[in-house]
């Protein structure tokens, strides 16, 4: 496939790296707006092509991911879409509707939701509306998740910005075990286990409730518990999550 990117920030960077590192045998035609990036991929693969403007990288493609600000979204009105044009929108602002006026009638498109982690090949990636042809495209470097609702795509779009504070978290527990004398590789290495198989116990139990009282009463497992709720460091997760939503809500 020919594929061309209209931005090149971190999300669009991951998604190129992450197929080109499998060897997907998509070629890339990247615009020029973040030229450090853009010519770090073209350096590093052989698949991508840097090109001297927008409308180079639409003539050049099949398939188009919209990776920009709102502060670009006029930018897309002086561009010549065609009407094979296969559209992704991956711009957290930009609603289907405002695209479609902005480019006029495509042969396909969705919004979509990729995450950083798709650098490696892995991770969820939101799609609304369900479009097959979208899950075959990026079946090598994540696990699909078709999406009925667009308000269930934006409520899970800001979950994924849950991920700075799940390191951050992370990164103190950490700190915690270094302060105790435990050597840091092992320290990390041994939550990276922790985290990981806790979610794998999550996957075929989804009462999290359930699985969050599987406690000793009186134990050191419920003091923890009790001692982060006493504090509030439970509700302020909740708490960021409404006010991103607040945020997002603001500027649709």
């Amino acid at each position: 496939m020919k594929i061309g990117v209209i931005g090149t920030g971190t999300i669009a960077s991951a998604i190129v790296t992450g197929f080109c590192t499998k060897k997907s045998g998509h070629e890339f035609f990247l615009s020029p707006r973040n030229a450090k990036k853009a010519a770090a991929l073209a350096a590093k693969f052989s698949e991508v092509k840097v090109c001297t403007s927008n409308q180079e990288v639409l003539d050049n493609a099949e398939w188009v991911f919209i990776c920009i600000q709102k502060s670009s979204f006029d930018a897309l009105n002086e561009l010549r879409f065609r009407k094979d044009h296969k559209v992704l929108n991956m711009a957290t602002e930009m609603q289907l509707d405002d695209l479609k006026n902005r480019i006029g009638k495509t042969e396909l498109l969705a919004h979509v939701v990729p995450l950083p982690m798709i650098v490696q090949g892995f991770g969820p990636l939101l799609v609304y509306p369900k479009m097959p042809e979208i899950g075959n495209l990026f079946a090598s470097v994540s696990d699909t998740l078709y999406v009925n609702d667009i308000k269930d795509v934006r409520t899970l779009q800001l979950i994924t910005c849950i991920m700075s504070p799940y390191y951050m978290l992370m990164h103190e527990i950490a700190k915690f075990s270094d302060d105790q004398g435990v050597e840091h590789e092992l320290s990390v290495n041994f939550l990276h286990s922790l985290f990981s198989s806790l979610s794998r116990r999550a996957i075929n139990d989804c009462d999290l409730v359930e699985l969050a009282n599987d406690m000793t009463p009186g134990g050191y497992n419920e003091q923890a518990m009790n001692e982060l709720m006493n504090n509030g460091a439970i509700a302020a997760w909740r708490t960021a999550l409404d006010k991103l939503k607040e945020r997002l809500e603001e500027n649709l």
